[in-house]
């Protein structure tokens, strides 16, 4: 959240639609080199990155211990085919 009040401020408080103005120089220029050594576009990698996150328990399991603050919105992740249901 601090990333982006920063950039409003800088921005005249224009609305930011697209992903990569909200990460970090340091993570943008980490995704740039690993999406050159993969031959992929940014957005491709991002996808991918997403895809892995998202259908992993253990990391979803992992950001909900982390955040969630309301236990009735918790997902509970299940594998029922080779792939992750919420």
């Amino acid at each position: 959240m601090k990333l982006l009040k920063n950039r409003k401020r800088i921005l005249g408080n224009k609305r930011i639609g697209v992903l990569s103005n909200l990460i970090y120089d340091e993570y943008d220029q980490k995704l740039t080199k690993l999406s050159m050594s993969c031959e992929m576009s940014k957005s491709e990698l991002t996808e991918q990155l997403l895809q892995i996150a998202l259908d992993s328990p253990n990391v979803v399991e992992w950001l909900q211990d982390k955040y969630n603050k309301v236990e009735e919105y918790r997902v509970r992740p299940l594998k029922i085919n080779n792939k992750i249901h919420y």
